[in-house]
C-alpha cells in the first residue's frame, strides 16, 4: 500500500494529537487517504467485546440518532458493537471512516484490514462492496502509528491505536467497558485527559458512570452532541455500492433456497377429516 509519512513537525500532522498527547504523540504518522476527514466533525468509538444483547440494543438506540449527524467515524474497529458501528458508517452517505491500524502500511492492506475484523464466512456482510468502493475512490482514510513493516499487532500497539483514535477525535463514545477490561482503561484515559465522551444511559455502564462519563438516550444524546458542534445531516440518497475490485473478486453469493409451498402436499385438518370420514360435514 502506497503511504504517506507525516513528521511530528509536519504541518500536515494533525494539529489535535500533537496538542492533546504533547511527548507522549507519536513521532511519525502514516497516511493512506484524506486527512481532510478529520476536518469533519468526528466521533471515536470504543467498546468492550463483552456487551450483551441489552447493551447492544441501549447502543443501537442512542444510533438511531446519532446516524442522522454528518460525522467521521474513527476507530480500530474490532469488537462486536465496533464493527457494527463501522459498518453504519458505510451505509450512510452522510457519514464517513477512518481506519486505525496496529500495523505497517508496508504490509497492511484494505483486504487484509477487512480480514482481521470479517473472517470467513462474516466476511460476506452487506457493505463490503460500499468499504472496496471507497478505499478504490480514495474516499477511506487509513492511519498508522507503527513501521511500515510491522507485520504483527501487539497488546501495547492496539491500546495505542485505540488512544490515538480517541485522541484525534471531537468526543468518543464508550457504550460499554465493565471495570478490569481494556476498554474501561482507555476510558479512565481519556476522562482524565479531559476529553468529551459519552455512554449509554443504562445500569449496564454503571463503571463508566462513576468515572464521570455521562449517560444518554436517544431522545438526548443529540442535544449533547449538537453542543460540541454535531450537525444534523441534509437530505441525501444512500450510495449506490459496486462491485469489489477486479483484483479482489468477491465471494460467490450463492441463490436462498425458496421457500417450499406445501398447500398442494398438506390438506387442511377439514379436508383431511372429510376423507377420513365422508359422512361428516
Amino acid at each position: 500500500m502506497e503511504y504517506q509519512v507525516l513528521d511530528l513537525e509536519s504541518a500536515e500532522y494533525p494539529a489535535r494529537l500533537r496538542d492533546r498527547l504533547g511527548e507522549k504523540a507519536p513521532p511519525r504518522l502514516w497516511v493512506h487517504g484524506p486527512l481532510t476527514l478529520l476536518d469533519r466533525f468526528t466521533m471515536a468509538v470504543a467498546c468492550s467485546d463483552s456487551i450483551s444483547g441489552l447493551g447492544l440494543n441501549a447502543t443501537n438506540q442512542l444510533l438511531f440518532t446519532i446516524r442522522e449527524l454528518d460525522l467521521n467515524y474513527i476507530g480500530g474497529w474490532h469488537s462486536v458493537m465496533e464493527t457494527e458501528i463501522f459498518r453504519l458508517g458505510l451505509y450512510r452517505a452522510n457519514s464517513s471512516v477512518t481506519l486505525l491500524s496496529a500495523k505497517g502500511l508496508a504490509v497492511e492492506t484494505h483486504e487484509s484490514w477487512l480480514r482481521d475484523r470479517f473472517y470467513p464466512p462474516l466476511d460476506d456482510f452487506p457493505e463490503r462492496d460500499e468499504y472496496f468502493r471507497r478505499a478504490e475512490a480514495g474516499e477511506l482514510l487509513l492511519l498508522s502509528a507503527v513501521e511500515p513493516t510491522t507485520s504483527r499487532a501487539t497488546k501495547p500497539n492496539i491500546y495505542s491505536r485505540n488512544l490515538y483514535a480517541c485522541a484525534l477525535a471531537d468526543v468518543t463514545f464508550f457504550p460499554y467497558g465493565p471495570k478490569g477490561s481494556k476498554t474501561y482503561r482507555l476510558a479512565s484515559e481519556v476522562k482524565a485527559a479531559g476529553w468529551p465522551t459519552f455512554t449509554i444511559e443504562h445500569e449496564l455502564a454503571r463503571d463508566l458512570h462513576e468515572l464521570g462519563i455521562p449517560g444518554y438516550s436517544r431522545s438526548t444524546v443529540g442535544e449533547f452532541l449538537a453542543g460540541l458542534g454535531a450537525k444534523v445531516a441534509l437530505p441525501m440518497a444512500r450510495p449506490v455500492t459496486t462491485h469489489a475490485p477486479k483484483e479482489l473478486p468477491e465471494r460467490p453469493r450463492t441463490k436462498p433456497t425458496p421457500p417450499r409451498h406445501t398447500q398442494q402436499d398438506l390438506p387442511f385438518v377439514r379436508d383431511a377429516r372429510a376423507e377420513s370420514d365422508p359422512s361428516e360435514g
